[in-house]
């Protein structure tokens, strides 16, 4: 989740996105459900020259009609506000707009300097349902460290890849399919070779009707 490739992909053109990168952790590590925006909600960030990104999004999310389910999301992806729209690591944060201009570049080998503000990385983790992993997080590095050590994250891993490998979501009749995985996955010190070998001598996979098949 420090990776370049998954912090571009969860970013704007032109910004971070903590909304984004919170919302993935919530429903792909953390088996958790957040709402599509309404139609009737613009979902925009304001310009502000004298706040951060974050304080922008913060005063837009906060709202109680928006909050409902921001909470479910904000808490996760701030964090990350510690990495670029690039996936660069960053400390401070570049306030670029006209009225924040330091000094100008000359277009070509020298870029424009703007008013910088320190990065607040800090969140809070929720949904593990692990009380000693839920709570407050100081950055990035700590959130990724309790997400590690949590059972459901792992499981909710298993069973993605269980659903690419069969080529359908699970169903109650495979449950001890999941739960082989789990296990083979664990004995095996985090192999995810194991859990693939688990996977193709189950139920489950034998006998997979043909338009169960994955392409």
């Amino acid at each position: 989740m420090t990776h370049p490739a998954w912090l571009v992909a969860h970013s704007s053109n032109f910004h971070t996105d903590p909304i984004r990168r919170g919302r993935w952790i919530r429903e792909k590590l953390l088996a958790g459900h957040v709402p599509d925006v309404p139609i009737t909600v613009d979902a925009q960030v304001p310009d502000d020259p004298h706040q951060t990104f974050r304080e922008r999004v913060e005063a837009v999310t906060h709202k109680a009609e928006c909050w409902k389910c921001h909470q479910h999301m904000n808490p996760l992806g701030l964090p990350f506000e510690s990495f670029d729209d690039f996936g660069r690591f960053r400390t401070k944060e570049s306030r670029e707009h006209p009225d924040n201009l330091v000094r100008k570049g000359n277009g070509k080998d020298v870029a424009d300097v703007f008013k910088t503000s320190p990065i607040d990385s800090s969140g809070k983790l929720s949904g593990t349902g692990d009380t000693k992993l839920d709570g407050e997080v100081r950055d990035a590095f700590e959130m990724i460290d309790r997400l590690a050590q949590s059972d459901r994250v792992r499981q909710s891993i298993i069973r993605h890849a269980f659903r690419f490998f069969m080529g359908r979501n699970e169903m109650l009749s495979d449950s001890q399919t999941l739960i082989d995985a789990d296990r083979a996955y664990i004995s095996s010190g985090g192999s995810f070779r194991a859990v693939v070998v688990s996977l193709l001598p189950s139920d489950s996979f034998i006998y997979r009707k043909p338009s169960q098949a994955h392409p």
